[in-house]
């Protein structure tokens, strides 16, 4: 079990300590990174966002990840027909279309996660970076978020994303192949209003909403989940051990295998492992169930 308060987590500046593409001076914090045995590799980042030169902005693109972002605070812009209120939280499918997006004002909560090289945060491909980005540079040149490489035979410009970029030079390294993003199962991010979901009383001192269940990975268990939970008067709401979970509470006072801890409060339970949480007063928690590949 993986606990962390964003209050223990130091803010950085955006492009300031390493390279990024994207422009803006976003003030970040990386809560966790998780590499698992399974496949998995997951991170939960904390984002608050600046007005003016410092917004945070990109072109529009696709992943081969999966993520799940949430609304904190403001109004967090995703694509120029999505605009995630607070307590909004947006699903975002492998493979699917979104922006160009520009995030000038509140805080956002990203997941992003992918199996077997999809997401590729970790040492492994931190290991690449360097020859990766050295590898685009001999290539093409890098603005406002879009790699543009120059083909040596015709001299013909190639546009794509960034991010894209250099995750196709580090699967190329890594492989020697070409990396592919699968064709999106959904058409473009999913929005979900939490407030209008209903929540139902699992047992005393707990209540479910079923946000969404997506089905981006393969097999009986490829699916992803989002519940929202809320706990009171002891209320105990049980992580079971047959997959990876995680999640976050803004509220202080969740109690997690008997520990209680503060405001801001994300969590990781592994695979294998269960846990407990609870709470003496009422709050809400968000929780993610990752797909398995088994």
């Amino acid at each position: 079990m993986k606990v962390v308060s964003a209050a223990d987590v130091q803010p950085q500046e955006q492009n300031r300590e390493r390279w990024s593409p994207r422009s803006g001076g976003t003030i970040m914090q990386l809560i966790m990174g998780v590499q698992t045995d399974d496949g998995l590799d997951f991170r939960i980042v904390r984002s608050q966002f600046q007005a003016g030169e410092k917004a945070f902005r990109s072109p529009r693109h696709t992943h081969a990840f999966q993520q799940f972002r949430f609304t904190e605070k403001g109004l967090n812009n995703h694509d120029p027909n999505i605009n995630a209120a607070e307590g909004d939280i947006v699903y975002f499918p492998q493979g699917a279309w979104y922006g160009p997006q520009e995030k000038n004002n509140g805080i956002g909560i990203a997941l992003q996660y992918g199996f077997n090289g999809e997401h590729q945060m970790g040492p492994k491909w931190e290991a690449l970076r360097p020859k990766a980005l050295a590898l685009l540079a001999s290539r093409g040149t890098t603005e406002d978020g879009i790699y543009t490489e120059i083909d040596s035979a015709s001299g013909k410009r190639i546009p794509k994303d960034a991010v894209q970029a250099l995750y196709d030079a580090q699967w190329e390294l890594a492989t020697g192949e070409k990396f592919i993003v699968p064709p999106p199962k959904y058409d473009a991010p999913i929005l979900m209003h939490p407030p209008a979901f209903h929540f139902y009383q699992l047992s005393p001192g707990v209540e479910v909403k079923h946000l969404g269940r997506f089905f981006d990975q393969p097999g009986p268990n490829g699916d992803a989940q989002v519940n929202q939970v809320r706990l009171s008067d002891g209320g105990k709401y049980h992580l079971q051990a047959d997959r990876h979970q995680t999640g976050w509470v803004l509220s202080k006072g969740l109690e997690i295998n008997g520990t209680k801890y503060s405001e801001r409060t994300f969590f990781y339970c592994p695979r294998g492992e269960e846990a407990e949480l609870s709470s003496k007063d009422p709050l809400e928690v968000f929780v993610i169930e990752f797909p398995r590949l088994d």
